[in-house]
């Protein structure tokens, strides 16, 4: 494992932080209340994102 898989794991825990609080951010806060569409496909970007990187640092 390298510094890889932590930056990963900090990922995760920031999109399960996200999903809890219902924002997410781009360039701009993105409310899941009030725009649905844009809030789960940033948050679905950030999970593929955060996945990617945890296990980019495992191999």
């Amino acid at each position: 494992m390298n510094i890889w898989f932590y930056i990963g794991v900090g990922l995760l825990i920031w999109v399960l932080y996200d999903m809890y609080y219902g924002v997410t951010w781009t360039f701009r806060p993105i409310y899941r209340k009030y725009e649905p569409n844009a809030y789960w496909l940033v948050t679905i970007i950030w999970i593929i994102v955060a996945i990617t990187t945890t296990l980019s640092g495992i191999l």
